[in-house]
């Protein structure tokens, strides 16, 4: 009788454990199979620089991954300076707060950005590292390929916008 007991156990035990597993891979499939927020991505700016998109603890945060110095307001002396200058050296010279004008802008969050209410609408707030300063505003997605990020003053009565594109990772070559 306890024999048969112990085998019932285990029995239950296995096919607890079996349905447990199988339970486990479903929802790790179905992870892995969710596709991605149609804001994820690279995407190049005006001025020819990138921002990566990804989500982050505040919803999704977009950093400076690719920096093209802007020719725009700039003397000769100062575009041959920042082009003979490695883009690891430009720091955030122009934030108001001193104690941030030393931190590096390649990797530098400059979008902090949370779903609006309606689709294809992200709210947020946008660092302008041109001018340092930080503005509210919102993203909207115009196609697949392509955004409109919105920086905006007087709440949100006066708004400037700027024309993004996404970029397409080159196909890496099979060996």
């Amino acid at each position: 009788m306890r024999e048969a007991i112990r085998s019932w156990r285990a029995f239950r035990l296995s096919a607890t454990l079996v349905l447990l597993a199988g339970n486990i891979a479903v929802r790790a499939q179905d992870i892995a199979v969710a596709p991605p927020d149609p804001i994820e991505g690279i995407w190049q700016t005006l001025l020819l620089s990138e921002v990566t998109i990804a989500p982050c603890e505040a919803g999704f945060c977009g950093t400076l991954s690719k920096i093209i110095v802007p020719t725009e307001g700039l003397t000769e002396e100062e575009i041959a300076a920042a082009n003979a200058m490695p883009v690891e050296s430009f720091t955030d010279m122009r934030n108001p707060d001193e104690s941030l004008r030393s931190r590096p802008m390649l990797g530098l969050q400059i979008l902090t950005l949370r779903y609006g209410d309606k689709p294809g609408i992200y709210d947020g707030e946008i660092y302008n590292p041109q001018d340092g300063n930080t503005y509210s505003g919102y993203v909207e997605m115009v196609t697949a390929d392509q955004l409109k990020l919105n920086g905006c003053v007087l709440y949100n009565i006066i708004c400037q916008g700027q024309d993004w594109v996404r970029v397409i990772p080159e196909p890496v070559p099979v060996q």
